[in-house]
C-alpha cells in the first residue's frame, strides 16, 4: 500500500538521511540537516530532478514508497541512493525495500536491501510495477545494488496483465547482484497474450543462491535471472550459480538465466553453473522458453547444471515459438540430473511447437563425473513437437556413461534436422531417415577429443589448430540462408566464414 503524501516541499532537490546524527524535526535538505528515520520519505511529494540519500555505510529500518506523482523527467530523474562512500542497508523486513508504483524517469543506486529471509518476507527488494494504461513507465536505472532475503524477487519489474497495459519502456539493471531470495533474483513478467514491456538491458549482474518456495508447489521457484513479456531485450556478462535448490514445483523448475514470452531477445557472454532442480524439472543454464520468437542465446558459458545447459522449450503460450537461435555456445557437464540434455529441445502439444529453430556451432561435453540419477546426454529431444529444428556444426562429446543423443521417437528431417555435427568421444546413432546427410552426401565428422583439458574453465574448449574442424562442417549461409555472426566464442574474427564446427571454432 502506498501512502498518501501530505507535504510539498518546494525549492529544494535533496533529502539526506542519517540514522546516527539526523534528527526527523529537521527539515533534512542537506547533510547537517538529515533526518533519522526513512519513513519521512514516504511523507514528501518528490519534484523532477529530486534526490534521496541515505548515508553510506548506516542501517535504516522500513520501506521506501514511490508513485506516479514522485516521477522524474528524461533531463530532472529521481534520484535514490546513497551519499559517502559505499552502500546504504535498508531492512525491509517482511515487506518490499523500495516499491514504486506506476513511475517514470528514477534512478536507484548504491544500496543495499535486506529481507527478513524467503519464510518471513513477502514482498521484493526493489520492485516497479506500472498498472496505468495511457502510457508506458520510462527510462528506469539500477545500478550497484544489492537485494537478498526476500520472498519474491531480489529486483523485478511487473505490470498488470491487461492487454491495455504497456508496462514499462527502457530499463537498465547493471552491476547487481541478487542473493537468497525465493521467487528470482532478477525478473520481469507481466500478461500472457502480449510483450508488455521495451527495452530492457541486463548487465553485469550476478544471481546467487536464490534458491526457491519450499511450500509453492504449483509452479517453479529458485531462479536466476528470468526476463518475461519483454520486447527488445539483452542480458549480457551476468552470472547464475546455485540456484533452484528449494525448487518444490513438479510440473516445472528453475533456470539460471532465462526468457519466456520475448520478442527480439539476446542473451550473450554470461556464465550460469551449479543451478539445481529441487525435484524432477530444469534446473538448467539458460533457456528460450514459452512465446518467444527471434531470440538468441550465443557466447554463453553452460556447466555443471542439474538440467539442460540450453533449452529451447514451449509449454504452451498463446503466441508462437519461433525463430529462435542458439549458437557459439559451450554446455560442459551438464544435464546431471532427470535425464536432461546439454542442448535440450521441448515442445508440450503439436498445437504449441518448437518451430523454425536453429541450433549451430555450439560445443556440448559431458564426462561421467557427479551425475545425480538418469543419463545425460549431448543432445535430449523430448517429445516429437518440433518443425523445421535445424541442429549443425556443433562439436557433440560424450562419455562412457552418457548418451550423444535422446530421442523419445524417430524424427524426420523436416522435424528436426542434423547436419554437419562432429560427434566424438561414442557412436552415434541416426534418430531418423536422412539424419546427417545434405544433397546425398554424409556430413558427419568424428575426430579424438580437439582440446586441451588440462585448461580451466571454457579456455580448455578452445580447438587449436584442429584443422578437421575448420575445413568441414556444411556451409549454413550457402544451404539454409544462415548469417552465422562475425566473432566465435573466444572474441575470434570468423572472416565471413559460415563452413566450422563448434563454438570455438575459428
Amino acid at each position: 500500500m502506498f501512502l498518501l503524501k501530505g507535504l510539498l516541499v518546494n525549492a529544494q532537490h535533496a533529502y539526506y538521511v542519517n540514522s546516527l546524527d539526523g534528527n526527523d524535526n529537521n527539515s533534512g535538505t542537506s547533510s547537517k540537516k538529515a533526518w533519522r528515520t526513512i519513513d519521512k520519505l514516504n511523507h514528501i511529494l518528490f519534484k523532477p530532478g529530486d534526490k534521496i540519500l541515505l548515508k553510506a555505510g548506516q542501517t535504516f529500518e522500513g520501506n521506501i514508497l514511490l508513485d506516479s506523482l514522485d516521477s522524474g523527467t528524461p533531463d530532472k530523474p529521481i534520484t535514490v541512493s546513497s551519499y559517502g562512500k559505499g552502500q546504504a542497508i535498508i531492512k525491509a523486513g517482511k515487506s518490499n525495500g523500495i516499491a514504486a508504483n506506476d513511475i517514470s524517469y528514477v534512478n536507484v543506486s548504491k544500496l543495499y536491501l535486506i529481507g527478513d529471509g524467503v519464510d518471513k518476507n513477502a514482498g521484493s527488494g526493489i520492485h516497479f510495477f506500472s498498472g496505468r494504461t495511457d502510457h508506458a513507465c520510462k527510462a528506469i536505472r539500477i545500478e550497484d545494488c544489492i537485494a537478498q532475503g526476500f520472498h519474491d524477487y531480489g529486483i523485478l519489474f511487473s505490470c498488470a496483465n491487461e492487454e491495455s497495459v504497456p508496462g514499462f519502456d527502457d530499463v537498465r539493471i547493471t552491476n547487481c547482484t541478487a542473493l537468497l531470495n525465493g521467487e528470482a533474483g532478477i525478473g520481469s513478467y507481466g500478461g500472457l497474450k502480449s510483450f508488455h514491456h521495451k527495452n530492457f538491458y541486463v548487465g553485469n549482474c550476478k544471481a546467487v543462491l536464490n534458491k526457491g518456495i519450499l511450500d509453492k508447489t504449483e509452479n517453479h521457484s529458485g531462479n536466476g535471472i528470468v526476463m518475461g513479456d519483454v520486447e527488445n531485450l539483452l542480458v549480457e556478462r551476468c552470472e547464475a550459480y546455485a540456484n533452484g535448490e528449494n525448487n518444490r514445483s513438479k510440473g516445472g523448475g528453475p533456470v539460471g538465466i532465462w526468457m519466456w514470452m520475448c520478442k527480439n531477445g539476446v542473451i550473450q557472454h554470461c556464465e550460469s553453473h551449479h543451478n539445481r532442480a529441487g525435484l524432477l524439472t530444469d534446473g538448467g543454464g539458460f533457456d528460450i522458453d514459452g512465446g518467444s520468437s527471434n531470440c538468441i542465446m550465443q557466447y554463453n558459458y553452460s556447466h555443471d547444471n542439474e538440467g539442460a545447459g540450453f533449452l529451447l522449450a514451449e509449454y504452451g503460450a498463446d503466441l508462437p515459438f519461433k525463430n529462435n537461435t542458439v549458437r557459439f555456445n559451450i554446455s560442459e557437464n551438464d544435464a546431471r540430473k532427470n535425464s536432461y540434455g546439454g542442448i535440450t529441445v521441448w515442445g508440450v502439444d503439436s498445437l504449441h511447437r518448437v518451430n523454425d529453430c536453429y541450433v549451430y556451432n555450439n560445443t556440448i561435453y559431458l564426462t561421467d563425473s557427479n551425475i545425480v540419477d538418469g543419463v545425460p546426454a549431448a543432445v535430449a529431444l523430448f517429445g516429437n513437437n518440433f518443425k523445421h529444428v535445424l541442429i549443425a556444426n556443433n562439436i557433440i562429446c560424450a562419455s562412457s556413461l552418457t548418451s550423444l543423443l535422446r530421442t523419445d521417437s524417430a524424427v524426420d528431417t523436416s522435424v528436426v534436422y542434423f547436419v554437419g555435427n562432429n560427434y566424438c568421444g561414442a557412436n552415434w546413432n541416426p534418430p531418423g531417415q536422412g539424419q546427417e546427410t545434405f544433397n546425398g552426401i554424409d556430413t558427419r565428422i568424428s575426430t579424438a577429443l580437439p582440446f586441451n583439458l588440462n585448461l580451466r574453465g571454457s579456455a580448455k574448449f578452445h580447438p587449436g589448430s584442429a584443422e578437421a574442424l575448420k575445413k568441414n562442417g556444411v556451409d549454413l549461409n550457402h544451404a539454409f540462408g544462415i548469417e552465422i555472426g562475425v566473432k566465435d566464442f573466444f572474441g575470434k574474427d570468423l572472416h565471413g566464414a559460415s563452413q566450422l564446427v563448434g563454438a570455438a571454432s575459428q
